[in-house]
């Protein structure tokens, strides 16, 4: 206690953010959640609920706790009282099924009461559209009230209940006795699915819908691309692509839990999906598969038939996304008849959110875009008035007072994800002379800061770029943590809102998890800073860049060099490998052990999660894929010393032989141990999405590369992206090259090779 006692003197929030950055800490994420554990015991941030051991994310504006903890079971019974409906009720029963193996039999006199009550936060609230989102929430020992000022608010209410019911042994749960009353500060909150480079199953989909509405998320921004079979122009949809009837039942599931299910569709730009397709190459601008020619109506008509087969597939939906982003190149088409320059391809990008946003409102839909480079910021004002948009906490104020000149409101733009490998940067850390900034951090602070520029904040959008390949279930802490900040401006701390959110989502019973990312973060950015960049032999130089045609247009691949191998006649070599990768070794060293740790951890949560044990299944495939990356670099190390113990004694020509199998098997092994790795990986990830750019029935993927974008999960058919800088490095064909030279040199030195040993040379 007398720990507690002294920490108070210090600023929690403060000393969690050093332990973070140090770059000292070799398990940083131990003392991280150290910190954080004692910090939220010992203190009251903006409420009490967590000293007493509760967790809801959002959090709620306003508590009032007794600190008695009140019991329910089985017994109780759940009554729908005046305006209350099936859908609140649904989602009550069917979540305490679902989530806590809880099933209400109403045997006993306790319980639960759902009634909606318009006007319930008249005194609180003025906004009616934030109004009808909010609840309040009784808890008396027998009693359990959720009201909502309409039927979304009591679903809502319903939310927090579930995820504040503790379990106990025995089947039974604890809640604080008391009142919560909890309305959102902002209308929209987004979370953005990006499945244009993979295409997830159904089942997964609607799990993502109800997990969103667990966390008070009301908007899914769904990019798409050719995961839908567009019924007006079928070829553009991939094999498998959703159909109409499987999206309009996914609308209605989002819709039944108040969650706008909005399309984004990518266009004019980010037209590959499209534009690769012979039948659509006289619309690409200037040839390229990346944009079409805003200057041609039949290319603009195709456009708006895809935006209506996607209205068509979303009925009930208020909102339309028009992905108007990195257009670099409007105007850019031998049909244009002005100069291509910045003032004319920004008035191009003007012009076509014009027509889209008129398109769209003759079918009552409000148009959502990106308004960005191109556009220029004196554009802003031809834009039509009543256009919603992203500002970036960045933005400076003359930007934003312009946007709301022109009638145009914003969302806050948090990016949970950019251009990061297997996990996203959710805390700040110091990697090999890079300061990395945490996302987490960043999120939490864009509402405030945008305010702060006088927005005119309608909402926010928690980005989650697919590019780079991730899983959407390394997604979860960051959306959840967006949403927070949208529900409840500024409060709590993050590090509380962390907390909570490992609490909620996997269960009570998770306490490494934060440590656990921190790690696989660790191990991620390893990953991504391991390899070599080389100029790209599997496709050409692309068409240009943002800056313009025909710049930066060279194309990397992933890679490393492989030891060099022994002369045949004599076996002499040089080493390479080590002096080469001297400092990528080094760290490999040190983050085995953090890795070891990681596993360990993931592998306990495995059996003991409460929930969302496929999370963890994700996570545990990540690590061992991180494993794998480290145990290679320090394997290659050891195979390139093994070569040389066997350079060493090549007088000796019989042990000479016999150290070249040593490295011969030390590669067989690494090529055993990726099998397996890779086999249970495809395996976990499968699960939950179809096999990448699958073949359907007796419909073929057509493959072709993007122009401009260098995306690495466009890089192979399958999920071999993620393998594909090792699959470079051809280590296979490397102990081809190494077993030729093992029989030349033993047949030239007539040592004897047992015959089992041959087979296994040969083969």
């Amino acid at each position: 206690m007398k720990s507690i006692l002294a920490i108070e003197k210090f600023n929690c929030k403060k000393v969690l953010k050093q332990i973070i950055l140090s770059r000292k800490m070799l398990l940083a994420g131990v003392f991280l959640f150290s910190m954080t554990l004692i910090c939220q015991t010992g203190f009251s941030f903006s409420n009490d609920l967590r000293s007493n051991g509760y967790s809801l994310i959002p959090a709620p504006q306003q508590i009032e706790i007794s600190g008695t903890n009140i019991i329910i079971d089985q017994s109780w019974k759940v009554n729908v009282g005046t305006g209350g409906t099936k859908v609140p009720y649904s989602g009550l029963v069917k979540g305490a099924e679902s989530l806590l193996n809880l099933s209400f039999d109403g045997s006993g006199s306790k319980e639960i009461v759902l009634t909606v009550s318009d006007g319930l936060l008249d005194k609180l609230v003025t906004d009616k559209e934030l109004a009808k989102q909010g609840y309040k929430l009784t808890i008396t020992a027998d009693r359990v009230e959720v009201t909502g000022n309409s039927e979304m608010g009591l679903y809502y209410g319903v939310q927090s209940l579930l995820q504040l019911l503790r379990p106990l042994k025995n089947g039974k749960f604890s809640l604080p006795e008391g009142t919560i009353t909890d309305w959102p500060d902002l209308q929209l909150r987004m979370a953005h699915w990006d499945t244009k480079h993979h295409q997830d199953r159904i089942e997964t989909l609607k799990r993502y819908l109800d997990q969103s509405a667990y966390f008070k998320i009301n908007a899914i921004t769904f990019e798409i691309e050719d995961k839908y079979e567009y019924p007006s122009h079928p070829i553009i949809g991939a094999p498998g692509a959703f159909t109409k009837t499987e999206m309009q039942e996914l609308s209605a599931y989002a819709l039944e839990r108040y969650i706008q299910l909005i399309p984004v569709i990518q266009a004019p730009a980010h037209m590959a999906y499209v534009l690769k397709h012979e039948e659509f190459a006289h619309l690409r601008a200037d040839g390229m598969n990346y944009q079409v020619c805003l200057c041609d109506d039949e290319a603009i008509e195709l456009i708006f038939d895809m935006y209506q087969d996607m209205i068509d597939a979303t009925p009930g939906m208020d909102y339309f996304y028009v992905s108007t982003d990195e257009l670099y190149y409007a105007g850019t088409c031998g049909k244009c008849k002005k100069e291509y320059n910045d003032v004319n391809r920004s008035q191009a990008w003007v012009d076509f959110a014009n027509k889209a946003y008129d398109w769209l409102k003759k079918r009552d839909r409000i148009m959502l875009s990106w308004i960005e480079y191109p556009l220029l910021q004196s554009d802003l004002k031809k834009l039509p008035s009543g256009l919603i948009g992203p500002i970036r906490d960045e933005e400076p104020k003359d930007w934003i007072d312009d946007m709301k000149k022109a009638g145009i409101r914003q969302f806050a733009y948090s990016s949970m994800q950019g251009n990061e490998m297997l996990f996203p940067n959710y805390y700040p850390t110091f990697f090999r002379g890079r300061d990395i900034k945490g996302r987490l951090e960043d999120a939490s602070k864009t509402v405030p800061k945008t305010l702060k520029n006088d927005a005119d904040l309608i909402g926010t959008f928690a980005a989650a770029w697919g590019d780079a390949g991730l899983h959407n279930e390394t997604f979860w802490l960051g959306w959840a943590t967006v949403n927070q900040y949208a529900w409840s401006i500024g409060q709590p701390v993050l590090e509380q809102s962390t907390a909570d959110f490992m609490d909620v989502f996997y269960g009570y019973d998770s306490p490494d998890l934060v440590e656990a990312y921190v790690l696989l973060e660790e191990g991620a950015r390893y990953y991504e800073d391991l390899w070599d960049n080389v100029i790209s032999k599997e496709r050409g130089p692309g068409y240009g860049s943002s800056r313009g045609k025909g710049i930066g247009v060279d194309r990397f691949d992933l890679t490393l060099t492989l030891p060099p191998l022994p002369s045949k006649g004599d076996i002499v070599m040089v080493p390479e490998f080590r002096g080469r990768y001297a400092d990528k070794i080094e760290e490999a060293g040190r983050l085995i052990k953090n890795n070891d740790r990681l596993i360990a951890i993931l592998q306990g949560t495995l059996t003991s999660v409460e929930r969302n044990r496929y999370n963890i299944e994700v996570l545990l495939s990540l690590a061992y894929l991180e494993r794998h990356t480290i145990n290679t670099v320090l394997n290659l190390a050891k195979v390139e010393d093994q070569l040389l113990v066997a350079a060493s004694a090549r007088l000796d020509f019989a042990r000479g032989v016999s150290q070249l199998f040593e490295a011969y098997k030390m590669v067989d092994e690494m090529i055993e141990e990726e099998k397996t790795m890779w086999e249970n990986f495809v395996a976990v990830w499968e699960k939950s999405q179809f096999p990448k750019c699958r073949s359907v029935n007796g419909k073929d993927f057509v493959h072709v590369f993007d122009d401009v974008k260098d995306h690495f999960a466009d890089r192979r058919l399958g999920l071999e992206y993620m393998m594909a800088p090792f699959e470079r490095m051809d280590l296979e064909g490397w102990q081809k090259q190494l077993s030729s030279i093992i029989q030349s040199y033993a047949k030239a030195k007539n040592v004897p090779i047992k015959a089992n040993e041959i087979e296994r040379l040969e083969h």
